[in-house]
């Protein structure tokens, strides 16, 4: 079941009405449990038991580690012991086949002929957000930065809670678990201003934008003659569908949620917007790359390292870290990397920038310039899983000027849904307070808010996709 298919809608609609019925919020979090471990069975009803594997680890885990903090005891080797047993259940569905057969391409090209057998495994979906969010749990009650929580249907709807749980974002039990053991507060004007404005600014970056700029996209990239400006175009078009794609799915799961009465993390502020690289990380889905910087970079030493080659050194881990957290293929490991080197680089060029290009408005607009098209090349790495065509594209990138005809026809197509995100982007800029989760302007909203509706109904893409990250 997803959000941008009838069922959903239709499911999201009941669960929101059923739930106005119920009182008292530990009936609530019942009802809600339940909401969500049905939505995931539609999903995915052979990895439930996975499901509830991970909820049952997390919980136990908490309450030990808990235990022993409070008597005095070192809780290292059951932190870890936890830890492991959650990364070798997301490796052994996620990341074993692709292991298996690098390690054997390595020991072919030494002469060897191993006979490893690969497992034919589905990869359950959202698997890699759960996870993450349970072992973001039990490394926050290790530091004693929240206690162990003793409710087990709190617990549980915390890991399963609908709205966020195949794609993020990647809560905080200091955020999520602390509103959902709470009484709901009164879901005033506000507040269905606020989500209903995200449902559909999410809807129209979906299956209006997201899943239109779609077959232009997979045309481009499976195109025979390709070449450099039909390169530039497709990635300009992938930036704004996987853009759109994953914001929205985000927009929607959080104005759903705050119908609902909760206010999840903040996933997306303009990344495009972004000064640097570093500052692009900060901006695209913020609540993994607070992950990998609480419990990675940081857990390496951060920058608490004294030697500048270890600071360095810690980057570039965390950030390939990030890339292989997307995809099992070595694209992926690639483009994790690429933005660790970014990174470094854009730290370089910082220091050494003159101040009036620091604090110009001559010099923010080249930042940004230089920022997107930074994170434009890198979606290369992340669109194409061929090595081969990798190689192919980078190629035709630098040496091939021609297809500007065709270029430019691709573009001309596409564009009214180019500027339809302008709008959406302007918007969001002016009427909302995105790190306060507010609406800042309601003069024009209801106005605004039926157009873009009407956008939806009639300019929704024929053959809706599902979402981008559903499959990591």
């Amino acid at each position: 079941m997803s959000f941008n298919s009838f069922g959903g809608i239709w499911f999201s609609l009941a669960v929101l009405l059923v739930y106005q019925l119920i009182k008292g919020h530990k009936n609530q979090n019942i009802f809600l449990l339940c909401a969500s471990l049905y939505f995931y069975a539609t999903s995915s009803i052979l990895f439930s038991s996975l499901l509830f594997a991970t909820i049952y680890i997390g919980f136990t885990s908490g309450l030990i580690i808990n235990h022993a903090l409070e008597k005095g005891k070192s809780a290292r080797l059951h932190v870890t012991m936890s830890i492991i047993a959650q990364i070798i259940t997301l490796g052994i569905f996620k990341y074993h086949n692709f292991f298996v057969e690098s390690f054997a391409t390595t020991l072919n090209s030494f002469g060897l002929n191993p006979n490893f057998s690969t497992l034919k495994i589905i990869l359950p979906v959202g698997i890699s957000f759960y996870i993450f969010q349970t072992i973001g749990y039990i490394i926050d009650v290790a530091r004693k930065d929240t206690k162990a929580h003793s409710d087990i249907v709190e617990f549980a709807l915390f890991v399963s809670f609908f709205p966020q749980l195949v794609a993020g974002p990647i809560e905080r039990s200091k955020n999520l678990l602390s509103q959902i053991a709470s009484p709901r507060e009164q879901v005033g004007k506000k507040d269905v201003t606020y989500g209903v404005f995200l449902i559909i600014q999410g809807y129209v970056k979906k299956v209006v934008i997201a899943d239109n700029l779609a077959p232009y996209v997979d045309t481009i990239f499976t195109y025979d003659n390709i070449s450099s400006p039909i390169i530039c175009v497709g990635l300009l078009l992938f930036a704004i569908q996987i853009y759109g794609d994953f914001s929205g799915y985000t927009d929607i799961a959080r104005g759903f949620s705050r119908l609902l009465g909760f206010r999840i993390l903040l996933n997306f502020d303009r990344p495009y917007a972004a000064r640097s690289p570093a500052d692009f990380w900060r901006r695209w889905h913020i609540s993994l790359s607070r992950w990998f910087t609480e419990y990675v970079y940081i857990g390496l030493g951060g920058n608490r390292s004294k030697s500048a080659l270890r600071r360095n050194t810690n980057v570039m881990a965390t950030m390939t870290l990030s890339g292989l957290w997307h995809g099992a293929s070595l694209n992926f490991i690639l483009w994790g990397a690429y933005h660790g080197v970014v990174i470094l680089i854009g730290r370089i060029v910082g220091k050494i920038s003159p101040n009036f290009l620091k604090n110009s408005t001559l010099g923010t607009l080249l930042s940004i310039i230089i920022t997107f098209m930074i994170s434009l090349y890198g979606w290369m790495y992340f669109r194409i899983t061929s090595i081969d065509q990798l190689i192919e594209y980078n190629k035709s990138l630098i040496m091939r000027w021609d297809g500007y005809n065709v270029a430019l026809s691709f573009l001309a197509q596409s564009a009214p849904f180019l500027i339809l995100w302008l709008v959406l982007d302007i918007v969001e800029l002016y009427w909302l307070d995105v790190h306060a989760q507010k609406v800042k302007r309601y003069r024009w909203i209801t106005l605004y808010m039926g157009i873009m509706l009407m956008i939806v109904f009639i300019l929704h893409a024929p053959d809706p996709s599902s979402f981008i990250y559903f499959r990591f």
